[in-house]
Order: C-alpha cells, then sequence, then structure tokens
C-alpha cells in the first residue's frame, strides 16, 4: 500500500500545526475568531474544538471511489462562492505564478445549505488518478472586497481563487500566506474533513464561516500505510490515519480474546498463550493446533517432543525465546528471520500465513499483503499494470488464471513455491509451507506410531506381497490397537483406527499369533 511511507515505522508522525494555535501571519489573530464556527460544528453533533483542533494540513488528499460533497452553510457571506476540486501534480512546487488549471467544480453558486453533490471518481475523466486538492472560487473584483450584480461566482468570471495547497494562492508570501483554510477531522464520521474558508483577499473577519464544507470518503496523503504503534501483539500493526490534520500510527486491531493463529491477539506480549485454545489431544504451535506428540516417537526425525506436547530440534529443548522470536539451531532468531515464504504469502510468527485471512477493509479498500489500500479503479495504477479486482497487477498477468499453487509472472504461471525458503522442519508445497515427511516415508502420530518395523516385531517385507508395503502411510483415525504379548509401556505400539490401518493390523497380529504356535510347538 504502497504511499512511500510505509518503511518510516513511527509511532506518530505530525505533519500538522494543530498541536499548538495557529494565527495569521505578520501577528495575526489566533483563528478562528469568534464562537460562529464553534455553534456551527456543535449544532451538528461534533465534538470539535475550533481553536484546538485547527489544522492547515493536510494540503493534499488521497480520494475514495465515490465522495460526497455537502454545503454546511455560508453564513451571512456576500459572495456567493464555488467549491471543487482540482488534481495535484506529483512533484511541482506550488506557485501563485503556476496554480492549477483543471478546476472542477462541485458545489455551485445557488446550492443551499445542506445540500449534497456525489462525485464518482471510478468514471470521471477529469480524474487523473492518484491525489486531489480542493479549492474555493469568489467573485471579487481586484483587491475591494465587492463584487457586481449578483455576486454569483464561476471560473469565467474575475475573481480569486484559493487552494489546499497554499502556495498556489494569489496572496502567498511563503510561510507568511494569508491563510483562507481551516482544515478539520470529522469526530462524527471516519474519512470525512470539514473545509472552512475565509474569502476575502488578504483579510477579513477571520470566522472562517463564509464558506464551510464537508467532503466524505477522503483520507490525507499518506493515510492507510502500514506503521508500527510500538505497542505489543496484534496491536503492534497499524496504519496511518488522519486525526486533527496529522498522520497518526492507529493499531489496525484491537485486543480481543487469544487465538492459535500465531498472533498475540490480547496485546499482552505473548503469542497462542492461554488454555482452551485447541481441541483435546492437541496444541497450539507457531499458530496452529496439532496433534500432542507422545514422547520422542511422536515427532519426525531429527525432532524432540516437548513438556507441552509439541516437536522441536533438540538442541532447543530448553530454549525459551520471546513472543517474536523462534528457536533455531538452539538458539532464539526473529520469528521471519531467514524465511521468504511463497508468492501471495507473508510470514508471521514464524509460519507463512495468508495476511489478509481476518483483514477486513472498506468498501473502497482491498487487502494486499495484510494491509488494506484504495481500490486501484480509485487510485489508478503505474505504467505497465492494469486494475483487476481492486488490485494492481502487471499487464501480462491481467488475463491469465492459473491454477492453485501457481503464479502468474510476466504473463505465464508458475510455481509459487519458486525462490521460497519455508521456515525450519517445513519445505514448499503447491505454494504452501508444510512439515517435511520423514525420509523413509512414514508420518507422525499416524499408522505405525513406535516403529514396529524397528523392533523387528513386523516389516512391511513380512507382511507378503498379498498387502501393500504403505503401511506407514495410513491416518490416525480411532483408538490404537495394541498387540497382544506387549508389557504395558513397553513399546505403545499403535495402529491406525482407519480401515486399511485396521487391516493391517489384523494382518500383523495373525502373523505375530502364527509365529507364536510355531514356536511352542517345537
Amino acid at each position: 500500500m504502497r504511499f512511500g511511507l510505509a518503511a518510516i515505522g513511527l509511532a506518530t508522525l505530525s505533519v500538522s500545526l494543530s498541536a499548538s494555535a495557529i494565527n495569521q501571519p505578520r501577528g495575526g489573530p489566533q483563528i478562528p475568531v469568534g464562537a460562529e464556527l464553534q455553534t456551527l460544528f456543535t449544532q451538528r453533533g461534533e465534538a470539535i474544538r475550533v481553536r484546538e483542533d485547527a489544522a492547515i494540513m493536510p494540503e493534499r488528499f488521497q480520494p475514495g471511489c465515490s465522495l460526497t460533497f455537502t454545503l454546511v452553510g455560508r453564513a451571512n457571506a456576500a459572495f456567493r462562492n464555488i467549491f471543487g476540486w482540482y488534481n495535484v501534480r506529483p512533484g511541482v512546487t506550488p506557485s501563485a505564478d503556476n496554480p492549477p488549471r483543471d478546476l472542477q467544480v462541485l458545489i455551485p453558486c445557488d446550492a443551499t445549505g445542506g445540500q449534497r453533490f456525489t462525485l464518482n471518481l471510478r468514471d470521471n475523466p477529469a480524474y487523473q488518478g492518484g491525489e486531489i486538492g480542493f479549492f474555493l472560487r469568489t467573485p471579487e473584483e481586484g483587491t475591494t472586497g465587492r463584487c457586481q450584480g449578483d455576486c454569483c461566482a464561476s471560473l469565467s468570471r474575475t475573481g480569486h481563487t484559493f487552494f489546499s495547497e497554499r502556495g498556489y494562492n494569489p496572496d502567498s508570501m511563503g510561510a507568511d500566506s494569508y491563510i483562507h483554510l481551516l482544515i478539520y477531522d470529522s469526530r462524527s464520521q471516519s474519512r470525512s474533513f470539514y473545509f472552512a474558508w475565509e474569502d476575502l483577499y488578504s483579510g477579513g473577519d477571520n470566522n472562517f464561516t463564509d464558506f464551510v464544507a464537508q467532503v466524505d470518503e477522503i483520507v490525507c496523503t499518506g493515510a492507510g500505510a502500514p506503521c508500527d504503534t510500538r505497542q505489543m501483539g496484534a496491536c503492534a500493526q497499524g496504519t496511518l490515519q488522519c486525526r486533527n490534520g496529522a498522520l497518526t500510527c492507529l493499531a489496525a486491531v484491537t485486543a480481543g480474546p487469544e487465538r492459535c493463529d500465531g498472533i498475540d491477539n490480547n496485546c499482552d506480549g505473548m503469542v497462542d498463550n492461554g488454555d482452551g485454545l485447541c481441541g483435546a489431544q492437541q496444541v497450539c504451535d507457531r499458530g496452529s493446533c496439532v496433534d500432542r506428540c507422545m514422547g520422542e516417537l511422536g515427532c519426525f526425525p531429527g525432532l524432540s517432543c516437548t513438556e507441552r506436547g509439541t516437536c522441536v530440534e533438540a538442541g532447543c529443548l530448553s530454549v525459551s525465546c520471546a513472543a517474536n522470536e523462534r528457536c533455531q539451531g538452539g538458539r532464539c532468531v526473529g520469528a521471519c528471520e531467514g524465511v521468504s515464504c511463497p508468492r501471495g504469502l507473508v510470514c508471521r510468527a514464524g509460519r507463512c500465513v495468508d495476511g489478509c485471512a481476518n483483514v477486513r477493509c472498506d468498501n473502497d479498500q482491498v487487502c494486499v499483503e495484510g494491509n488494506c489500500v484504495p481500490r486501484c479503479e480509485c487510485r489508478r495504477c503505474g505504467d505497465g499494470q492494469r486494475c483487476v479486482a481492486g488490485r494492481c497487477v502487471a499487464a501480462a498477468c491481467a488475463t491469465v488464471s492459473c491454477a492453485a499453487g501457481t503464479v502468474c509472472v510476466e504473463g505465464s504461471c508458475r510455481d509459487a513455491c519458486e525462490g521460497a525458503q519455508c521456515p525450519g522442519g517445513e519445505q514448499c508445497q503447491a505454494g504452501q509451507c508444510v512439515p517435511v515427511a520423514p525420509r523413509d516415508g512414514g508420518v507422525r502420530d499416524s499408522a505405525i506410531e513406535v516403529g514396529v518395523i524397528d523392533t523387528g516385531v513386523i516389516g512391511a517385507n513380512d507382511l507378503g506381497s498379498g498387502v501393500d508395503a504403505d503401511l506407514d502411510a495410513g491416518h490416525d483415525a480411532g483408538p490404537a490397537v495394541v498387540l497382544p504379548g506387549n508389557r504395558e509401556g513397553a513399546c505403545g505400539c499403535r495402529v491406525s483406527g482407519s480401515a486399511r490401518g485396521s487391516r493391517l493390523g489384523l494382518v500383523g497380529f495373525a502373523l505375530w499369533a502364527l509365529g507364536r504356535r510355531r514356536r511352542q510347538g517345537r
């Protein structure tokens, strides 16, 4: 998502002067003056403090797909101003000598208080993609404070244009530019801002009620980019959002009940902790509920069973790592250190997962690698890309459909595992990181858990050609069948309760009984 701010990683990035009083330049008063604007917001149910919450930033905004412009009021202004938007020109330094020309009027001069206007950017040919700014056009003649006739402003009529990017204003003097616009972040509605204007060239009564408009479905530039809240667990991942005209890092989720998903859901600094996260005979292991191992023989070769029932490297049995770490080779390393997930997956808590599996985005946003970003129908895609289902994809892949486990790269479907480096003990198969099977073809906690073959009691070859030699490929679907003659706890041999496993268990029992009779008959 992104906006070039993803790597900042700050808890709060201030881009506003809203933390202190805003005064008109050259010794002017603190603004706004008077109580008119405060009364207007109070009547609208907004918990806005007009002086403490006033901001002159941001100057540019990222729009949603569909915007609503509402004329809140004109107070007793003599001018019948118009209000609209324009495309921000990337890389252009605002100057009064080179103002934007593509002005798009949304609120005309004859609009009345409370009237609403909709802007659909999906199909608007004037929208060039990217950020937009806002402007107010007045019918003032020169610097007289007067107009002729009905004082109805228009783009073709003589007047002044004031911009949200202050450097374009005709009375701009750099840092001492006269302030024509105060911006307020709505408290009652998300993604919504108020624009309160002073409409006289270089001066006025500074009450900022000459023209007040509300625009819905916009965010300040950079909003939506990922950031670090410096909290713990799931609460650490946040997105930059506008608050009082400033970009502030807000947690993407709030603390909730802990779940077995590799995330510190309750934000207490510990991952997947607590009781009842998994079913009976299961344990939460790196974000997944797995069968509890029972002793050394319940794990794949090279791994050992811990007291809590998970399989780890032998050197990690006595090692305890922090919530954002995992043990590897007997030492704690970053949970995702050295991990390169298959295409389309992200690493969390040492596992490769779908980053968007539990993410909910606003209607005009889509999830990309775990972050909500504006749909590309609203923001346009870069060169060589096309918009598909709200996401920007390479043009060569726009019409390509790939099978599960493969992804489109430069127009061709390729294995999603290409170049992937799964977490320790796992390998990439069909685009997913899965546990590595033992070299002898057996599976953990399955058909014969203790390995009767290794003890010499029954070998796959001893079963004869009439029985498949894939004894180890059964699935633990029922209670264990213990071979007679075993002392309690001697080997704890278990045979799968599946149909095939049961038949193999009976064959094994018959062969064992036959051998016993032959030995007794000698």
